[in-house]
């Protein structure tokens, strides 16, 4: 009985002097830094990258070829042949058409249209007396005579409108009495075709000392 506690005591004592060893040799080498530098070795194991994955055979079964496609064979023209030419009557009816040039139709001749121009509506004798009552005394002092060309529009009422003298006497006196005989004279008005117009007409006047 007393060897077996003995036995027991003694196994007990080793395993707690083993564990006790252990710790103090895990705190010695953590100290002399072997820990960490197996930790450290760990973690570089763990990092390394890993190679990657082969690429996937590639698949050596080619293709089935295309079915044949049936092709048609070449169509060849059949040759041509010359047929000798038919000399023989012909049964064709042919006809000559003739293009007739339209004739124009025949034109009317343009109406002419009746113009009468204005005149004076006065014997000689007024024309006269017209004359000498505007006569410039100034000019049968200094005996001026000349001829003077004046234009007269005319109204459809036969008096006198716009004068213009278109060719002077040489004399402004004598070209300024014109108009003043003008202004006494009546007219007959221009007409066309039958009917009474404005229309202008030329009229010579002649101062004359006697």
């Amino acid at each position: 009985m007393t060897n077996t506690y003995s036995a027991g005591t003694s196994r007990r004592t080793a395993v707690l002097a083993g564990i006790i060893a252990l710790h103090v040799g895990f705190f010695w080498a953590l100290k002399q830094g072997l820990v960490r530098a197996g930790m450290q070795l760990i973690q570089d194991y763990s990092i390394i990258d890993l190679p990657p994955p082969p690429p996937p055979p590639e698949n050596l079964d080619e293709p089935p070829p295309p079915p044949p496609v049936d092709v048609p064979p070449p169509v060849v023209p059949p040759p041509l042949i010359d047929l000798p030419a038919f000399e023989g009557p012909t049964t064709a009816i042919t006809a000559v058409v003739r293009q007739e040039t339209p004739r124009a139709a025949p034109q009317a001749p343009p109406r002419q249209v009746q113009v009468t121009p204005p005149s004076l509506r006065v014997r000689p004798d007024r024309i006269s007396a017209a004359i000498n009552a505007c006569y410039p005394s100034a000019s049968r002092r200094l005996s001026e005579e000349g001829r003077v060309v004046a234009t007269v529009t005319v109204g459809a009422d036969g008096r006198a409108g716009a004068i213009t003298v278109t060719q002077s006497s040489g004399f402004e006196r004598l070209d300024g009495a014109a108009e003043c005989v003008i202004r006494k004279l009546p007219f007959n008005p221009g007409k066309r075709d039958g009917v009474a117009v404005d229309a202008q007409v030329a009229l010579p006047i002649v101062f004359k000392l006697e």
